[in-house]
Protein backbone atom coordinates (compact mmCIF):
# COMPACT_ATOMS: atom_id res chain seq x y z
CA UNK A 1 0.00 0.00 0.00
CA UNK A 2 1.44 3.20 -0.88
CA UNK A 3 1.25 6.57 0.63
CA UNK A 4 -2.85 7.44 0.27
CA UNK A 5 -3.89 4.53 -0.90
CA UNK A 6 -7.27 4.43 0.40
CA UNK A 7 -7.70 7.89 -0.32
CA UNK A 8 -11.17 7.06 -1.16
CA UNK A 9 -11.43 3.91 1.11
CA UNK A 10 -11.72 3.33 4.49
CA UNK A 11 -13.58 1.85 6.47
CA UNK A 12 -14.96 4.00 7.21
CA UNK A 13 -15.38 8.35 10.07
CA UNK A 14 -17.51 10.77 12.49
CA UNK A 15 -16.83 14.42 13.66
CA UNK A 16 -19.11 17.20 14.29
CA UNK A 17 -22.80 16.85 13.81
CA UNK A 18 -24.40 19.35 16.14
CA UNK A 19 -26.89 18.96 18.56
CA UNK A 20 -28.20 20.21 21.68
CA UNK A 21 -25.46 20.72 24.17
CA UNK A 22 -22.89 20.10 21.63
CA UNK A 23 -24.21 23.13 19.30
CA UNK A 24 -21.76 26.15 18.82
CA UNK A 25 -23.04 29.34 19.27
CA UNK A 26 -22.76 31.83 16.85
CA UNK A 27 -21.70 29.19 14.38
CA UNK A 28 -22.80 30.72 10.92
CA UNK A 29 -21.66 34.35 11.75
CA UNK A 30 -18.46 34.76 9.07
CA UNK A 31 -15.51 35.30 11.60
CA UNK A 32 -11.80 34.46 11.13
CA UNK A 33 -10.74 30.86 12.28
CA UNK A 34 -9.76 30.36 15.28
CA UNK A 35 -6.88 28.66 14.40
CA UNK A 36 -4.92 28.36 10.93
CA UNK A 37 -4.03 25.21 11.14
CA UNK A 38 -5.84 21.83 11.60
CA UNK A 39 -4.18 18.51 12.66
CA UNK A 40 -5.71 15.66 10.01
CA UNK A 41 -5.08 11.96 10.98
CA UNK A 42 -3.38 10.27 7.82
CA UNK A 43 -1.97 6.96 7.79
CA UNK A 44 -1.68 4.84 3.99
CA UNK A 45 -5.48 5.95 3.86
CA UNK A 46 -5.70 9.46 2.60
CA UNK A 47 -7.80 12.41 2.23
CA UNK A 48 -8.79 13.14 -1.63
CA UNK A 49 -10.88 16.03 -0.73
CA UNK A 50 -7.99 17.52 1.02
CA UNK A 51 -5.88 16.93 -1.77
CA UNK A 52 -8.02 18.76 -4.10
CA UNK A 53 -8.68 21.50 -1.68
CA UNK A 54 -4.75 22.01 -1.41
CA UNK A 55 -4.21 21.96 -5.21
CA UNK A 56 -7.09 24.09 -5.81
CA UNK A 57 -6.33 26.74 -3.01
CA UNK A 58 -9.45 26.22 -1.19
CA UNK A 59 -7.64 26.04 1.79
CA UNK A 60 -5.57 29.01 1.30
CA UNK A 61 -9.09 30.77 0.67
CA UNK A 62 -10.38 29.83 3.76
CA UNK A 63 -7.15 30.97 5.57
CA UNK A 64 -6.87 27.40 7.23
CA UNK A 65 -3.70 24.52 6.47
CA UNK A 66 -4.18 21.08 7.48
CA UNK A 67 -1.46 19.54 8.92
CA UNK A 68 -1.16 16.12 8.18
CA UNK A 69 -0.26 13.44 11.07
CA UNK A 70 0.77 10.21 10.54
CA UNK A 71 -0.47 7.01 12.37
CA UNK A 72 0.04 3.57 11.66
CA UNK A 73 -3.66 2.40 13.02
CA UNK A 74 -7.04 3.27 14.12
CA UNK A 75 -6.02 3.35 17.71
CA UNK A 76 -3.20 5.57 17.55
CA UNK A 77 -5.62 8.14 15.64
CA UNK A 78 -8.14 8.41 18.64
CA UNK A 79 -5.39 7.73 20.83
CA UNK A 80 -3.75 11.11 19.36
CA UNK A 81 -7.20 12.83 19.78
CA UNK A 82 -6.99 11.86 23.22
CA UNK A 83 -3.48 13.57 23.55
CA UNK A 84 -4.51 16.64 21.89
CA UNK A 85 -2.13 15.61 19.35
CA UNK A 86 -4.77 15.28 16.54
CA UNK A 87 -7.43 17.41 16.03
CA UNK A 88 -10.00 15.60 13.30
CA UNK A 89 -10.31 12.32 11.93
CA UNK A 90 -11.79 11.33 8.94
CA UNK A 91 -10.47 7.99 8.00
CA UNK A 92 -11.88 5.43 11.05
CA UNK A 93 -14.86 4.34 9.49
CA UNK A 94 -18.67 4.77 11.56
CA UNK A 95 -18.38 1.84 13.15
CA UNK A 96 -15.18 2.96 15.46
CA UNK A 97 -16.48 6.26 16.12
CA UNK A 98 -19.40 5.22 17.50
CA UNK A 99 -17.76 2.54 19.71
CA UNK A 100 -15.55 4.81 21.33
CA UNK A 101 -18.63 7.47 22.19
CA UNK A 102 -19.95 4.53 23.79
CA UNK A 103 -16.84 3.96 25.96
CA UNK A 104 -17.27 7.92 27.27
CA UNK A 105 -15.14 9.28 24.78
CA UNK A 106 -16.66 13.01 23.58
CA UNK A 107 -16.54 12.95 20.08
CA UNK A 108 -18.85 14.75 17.74
CA UNK A 109 -19.10 13.75 13.97
CA UNK A 110 -19.81 17.49 12.23
CA UNK A 111 -19.31 15.64 8.27
CA UNK A 112 -18.34 12.46 6.51
CA UNK A 113 -15.83 11.71 3.99
CA UNK A 114 -16.62 8.49 2.57
CA UNK A 115 -20.45 7.80 2.48
CA UNK A 116 -20.47 4.63 0.75
CA UNK A 117 -17.18 2.38 -0.96
CA UNK A 118 -17.62 -0.16 -3.37
CA UNK A 119 -16.44 -2.89 -0.81
CA UNK A 120 -16.99 -6.07 -2.28
CA UNK A 121 -18.38 -9.37 -1.10
CA UNK A 122 -16.75 -12.05 -2.89
CA UNK A 123 -16.16 -15.65 -2.74
CA UNK A 124 -14.85 -18.38 -4.98
CA UNK A 125 -16.04 -17.99 -8.99
CA UNK A 126 -18.56 -21.25 -8.68
CA UNK A 127 -20.15 -19.97 -5.73
CA UNK A 128 -23.40 -19.22 -6.43
CA UNK A 129 -25.37 -15.81 -4.96
CA UNK A 130 -29.43 -15.12 -4.15
CA UNK A 131 -29.01 -12.79 -1.17
CA UNK A 132 -27.50 -11.78 1.90
CA UNK A 133 -28.88 -14.86 3.48
CA UNK A 134 -26.83 -17.04 2.03
CA UNK A 135 -24.42 -16.16 4.77
CA UNK A 136 -26.27 -17.54 7.18
CA UNK A 137 -24.32 -21.21 8.24
CA UNK A 138 -21.71 -20.12 6.42
CA UNK A 139 -17.93 -18.73 7.50
CA UNK A 140 -17.13 -14.94 6.14
CA UNK A 141 -14.14 -13.77 6.44
CA UNK A 142 -14.70 -9.72 8.22
CA UNK A 143 -15.28 -8.65 11.79
CA UNK A 144 -18.84 -8.99 13.00
CA UNK A 145 -18.98 -5.33 13.81
CA UNK A 146 -19.84 -4.11 9.86
CA UNK A 147 -23.34 -3.09 10.66
CA UNK A 148 -23.74 -2.63 6.65
CA UNK A 149 -23.95 -6.26 6.70
CA UNK A 150 -24.96 -7.26 10.13
CA UNK A 151 -27.81 -5.01 10.59
CA UNK A 152 -29.85 -5.62 7.51
CA UNK A 153 -29.37 -9.63 8.74
CA UNK A 154 -30.88 -8.28 12.40
CA UNK A 155 -33.57 -6.88 10.53
CA UNK A 156 -34.43 -10.47 8.79
CA UNK A 157 -34.67 -11.78 12.17
CA UNK A 158 -31.42 -13.62 12.56
CA UNK A 159 -29.10 -13.53 15.20
CA UNK A 160 -26.55 -12.91 12.77
CA UNK A 161 -23.08 -12.48 15.46
CA UNK A 162 -23.96 -16.60 16.09
CA UNK A 163 -25.84 -17.24 12.94
CA UNK A 164 -22.21 -16.63 10.89
CA UNK A 165 -18.87 -18.05 11.96
CA UNK A 166 -16.48 -14.59 11.48
CA UNK A 167 -13.10 -15.33 10.84
CA UNK A 168 -11.23 -12.70 12.08
CA UNK A 169 -7.86 -11.91 9.98
CA UNK A 170 -4.60 -9.93 11.12
CA UNK A 171 -5.48 -8.17 7.61
CA UNK A 172 -7.91 -7.90 4.43
CA UNK A 173 -5.50 -9.67 2.02
CA UNK A 174 -5.59 -12.77 4.64
CA UNK A 175 -9.61 -12.52 4.22
CA UNK A 176 -8.71 -13.29 0.19
CA UNK A 177 -6.36 -15.89 0.65
CA UNK A 178 -9.05 -17.24 3.34
CA UNK A 179 -11.45 -17.51 0.59
CA UNK A 180 -8.95 -18.66 -2.08
CA UNK A 181 -8.16 -21.78 -0.07
CA UNK A 182 -11.18 -22.28 1.21
CA UNK A 183 -11.29 -21.54 4.85
CA UNK A 184 -13.82 -19.13 4.48
CA UNK A 185 -16.86 -19.47 1.97
CA UNK A 186 -16.95 -15.69 1.72
CA UNK A 187 -15.09 -12.40 2.57
CA UNK A 188 -15.68 -8.79 2.21
CA UNK A 189 -12.52 -5.89 2.25
CA UNK A 190 -12.13 -2.22 1.78
CA UNK A 191 -12.82 -0.45 -1.47
CA UNK A 192 -9.06 -0.05 -2.39
CA UNK A 193 -8.43 -3.94 -2.34
CA UNK A 194 -11.32 -4.21 -5.96
CA UNK A 195 -8.27 -4.73 -7.94
CA UNK A 196 -6.69 -7.76 -6.23
CA UNK A 197 -10.34 -9.26 -6.46
CA UNK A 198 -10.85 -8.60 -9.74
CA UNK A 199 -7.69 -9.54 -10.64
CA UNK A 200 -7.73 -13.20 -9.02
CA UNK A 201 -9.23 -15.58 -11.68
CA UNK A 202 -10.22 -17.84 -8.56
CA UNK A 203 -12.57 -14.98 -7.20
CA UNK A 204 -15.14 -13.22 -7.84
CA UNK A 205 -17.45 -10.24 -6.28
CA UNK A 206 -20.99 -11.16 -5.38
CA UNK A 207 -22.44 -7.90 -4.49
CA UNK A 208 -21.45 -5.17 -2.51
CA UNK A 209 -22.05 -3.47 0.82
CA UNK A 210 -23.81 -0.47 -0.54
CA UNK A 211 -26.04 -2.65 -2.16
CA UNK A 212 -27.15 -4.97 1.06
CA UNK A 213 -27.42 -1.27 3.30
CA UNK A 214 -27.96 1.91 0.77
CA UNK A 215 -25.91 4.85 2.47
CA UNK A 216 -24.61 2.99 5.22
CA UNK A 217 -22.18 5.18 6.39
CA UNK A 218 -18.89 4.36 5.60
CA UNK A 219 -16.17 7.08 7.17
CA UNK A 220 -17.16 10.18 9.14
CA UNK A 221 -15.37 12.85 9.90
CA UNK A 222 -14.78 13.36 14.15
CA UNK A 223 -13.64 15.63 16.69
CA UNK A 224 -13.37 15.91 20.46
CA UNK A 225 -16.84 17.65 21.09
CA UNK A 226 -14.92 21.08 22.98
CA UNK A 227 -12.12 21.77 20.35
CA UNK A 228 -15.20 21.90 17.94
CA UNK A 229 -16.98 24.29 20.47
CA UNK A 230 -13.87 26.23 20.50
CA UNK A 231 -13.12 26.59 16.91
CA UNK A 232 -16.34 26.86 15.34
CA UNK A 233 -15.35 28.97 12.21
CA UNK A 234 -12.50 27.04 11.75
CA UNK A 235 -14.47 23.75 11.52
CA UNK A 236 -16.43 25.87 8.85
CA UNK A 237 -13.51 26.67 7.27
CA UNK A 238 -12.28 23.19 6.92
CA UNK A 239 -15.49 21.55 5.71
CA UNK A 240 -16.44 25.19 2.88
CA UNK A 241 -12.96 23.82 0.99
CA UNK A 242 -13.81 20.24 1.25
CA UNK A 243 -17.47 20.59 -0.05
CA UNK A 244 -15.53 22.78 -2.76
CA UNK A 245 -13.17 20.17 -3.28
CA UNK A 246 -16.44 17.85 -3.79
CA UNK A 247 -17.48 19.97 -6.51
CA UNK A 248 -15.17 19.49 -8.34
CA UNK A 249 -14.79 15.89 -8.16
CA UNK A 250 -18.06 15.99 -9.51
CA UNK A 251 -17.19 17.48 -12.87
CA UNK A 252 -13.49 16.53 -12.78
CA UNK A 253 -13.54 12.55 -12.39
CA UNK A 254 -10.54 11.78 -14.87
CA UNK A 255 -9.00 14.90 -13.36
CA UNK A 256 -9.43 13.38 -10.12
CA UNK A 257 -7.81 9.75 -11.17
CA UNK A 258 -4.79 11.49 -12.36
CA UNK A 259 -4.46 13.11 -9.36
CA UNK A 260 -4.86 9.99 -7.34
CA UNK A 261 -2.61 8.08 -9.31
CA UNK A 262 0.14 10.46 -9.24
CA UNK A 263 -0.65 10.68 -4.85
CA UNK A 264 -0.51 6.87 -4.59
CA UNK A 265 2.08 5.65 -7.26
CA UNK A 266 -0.52 3.04 -8.25
CA UNK A 267 -1.38 1.40 -11.97
CA UNK A 268 -4.65 3.43 -13.58
CA UNK A 269 -6.55 0.21 -13.87
CA UNK A 270 -5.74 -0.29 -9.74
CA UNK A 271 -7.40 3.44 -9.36
CA UNK A 272 -10.09 2.89 -11.64
CA UNK A 273 -10.93 -0.33 -9.68
CA UNK A 274 -12.80 1.44 -7.08
CA UNK A 275 -12.86 5.08 -8.71
CA UNK A 276 -14.73 4.54 -11.31
CA UNK A 277 -17.07 2.12 -9.20
CA UNK A 278 -20.92 4.15 -8.89
CA UNK A 279 -20.69 2.73 -5.71
CA UNK A 280 -17.65 4.64 -4.55
CA UNK A 281 -19.40 7.53 -2.97
CA UNK A 282 -17.27 10.55 -1.13
CA UNK A 283 -20.01 13.00 0.63
CA UNK A 284 -19.11 15.53 3.03
CA UNK A 285 -22.66 15.36 4.44
CA UNK A 286 -22.60 14.14 7.76
CA UNK A 287 -26.07 11.94 6.97
CA UNK A 288 -27.01 12.04 10.92
CA UNK A 289 -29.97 9.63 9.86
CA UNK A 290 -26.85 7.11 8.49
CA UNK A 291 -25.28 7.53 11.92
CA UNK A 292 -28.41 7.01 13.91
CA UNK A 293 -29.02 3.96 11.91
CA UNK A 294 -25.88 2.68 12.80
CA UNK A 295 -25.63 3.53 16.39
CA UNK A 296 -29.04 1.38 17.11
CA UNK A 297 -27.40 -1.78 15.14
CA UNK A 298 -24.40 -1.62 16.92
CA UNK A 299 -26.33 -1.51 20.10
CA UNK A 300 -29.20 -3.80 19.14
CA UNK A 301 -25.97 -5.96 18.03
CA UNK A 302 -24.45 -5.96 21.71
CA UNK A 303 -21.24 -4.43 19.64
CA UNK A 304 -21.42 -0.68 22.17
CA UNK A 305 -20.31 -0.40 25.59
CA UNK A 306 -23.11 -1.28 28.49
CA UNK A 307 -22.78 2.57 28.93
CA UNK A 308 -24.68 3.49 25.56
CA UNK A 309 -28.43 3.04 26.20
CA UNK A 310 -27.33 6.17 28.59
CA UNK A 311 -25.96 8.17 25.49
CA UNK A 312 -28.32 10.13 23.24
CA UNK A 313 -26.11 9.73 19.97
CA UNK A 314 -27.85 12.93 18.48
CA UNK A 315 -25.86 14.79 21.13
CA UNK A 316 -23.07 14.01 19.62
CA UNK A 317 -23.54 14.77 16.07
CA UNK A 318 -23.52 18.65 14.46
CA UNK A 319 -24.99 19.12 11.42
CA UNK A 320 -25.59 22.87 11.82
CA UNK A 321 -21.61 23.69 11.22
CA UNK A 322 -21.48 21.96 7.67
CA UNK A 323 -25.48 22.99 6.83
CA UNK A 324 -23.35 26.83 7.07
CA UNK A 325 -20.67 25.62 5.47
CA UNK A 326 -22.92 24.31 2.59
CA UNK A 327 -24.95 27.66 2.55
CA UNK A 328 -22.04 29.98 2.26
CA UNK A 329 -20.40 27.93 -0.67
CA UNK A 330 -23.65 27.97 -2.41
CA UNK A 331 -23.78 31.25 -1.97
CA UNK A 332 -20.42 32.65 -3.08
CA UNK A 333 -19.39 29.17 -5.68
CA UNK A 334 -22.77 28.45 -6.22
CA UNK A 335 -22.65 29.55 -9.91
CA UNK A 336 -19.83 27.13 -10.58
CA UNK A 337 -22.17 24.02 -10.47
CA UNK A 338 -25.82 24.96 -9.61
CA UNK A 339 -26.91 21.04 -9.67
CA UNK A 340 -24.23 20.07 -7.46
CA UNK A 341 -25.45 22.40 -5.08
CA UNK A 342 -28.95 21.93 -5.18
CA UNK A 343 -28.24 17.84 -4.89
CA UNK A 344 -26.47 18.80 -1.75
CA UNK A 345 -29.23 20.57 -0.35
CA UNK A 346 -31.54 18.28 -1.48
CA UNK A 347 -29.23 15.45 0.28
CA UNK A 348 -28.99 17.36 3.19
CA UNK A 349 -33.16 18.03 4.05
CA UNK A 350 -33.38 14.22 3.83
CA UNK A 351 -31.17 13.07 5.96
CA UNK A 352 -30.47 15.18 8.47
CA UNK A 353 -33.99 15.90 10.13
Amino acid sequence: MKKILSILTAVCCTLITGCNANKPENSSVNTEPETTVVRLALGSNGHIFNAIAEEQGYLAAEGITVAYVPVENDSEVFQGIRDGLIDVASNSGTNLPLQYISEGMDLTIFGGYMLTGCMPIFSRTETKWNSIEDLIGKTMACEPNLFAITGPLLDLGYDPLHDITWLETENQEERIQAVEDGTADFGLVGTSLNYAINSNPNLKVLTYASDILPNYSCCRVEALTSWINANPNTVKALLKAWIRAMAYYDTHHEETVSLTVNLIEEDEAYVRAYLDNPRCDLNIDPMKSSVERAWNYMEDLGLLDNEAEQINIDDHINIDLYKAALDECQAQYGEENPKFYERMQAQYARYNQ
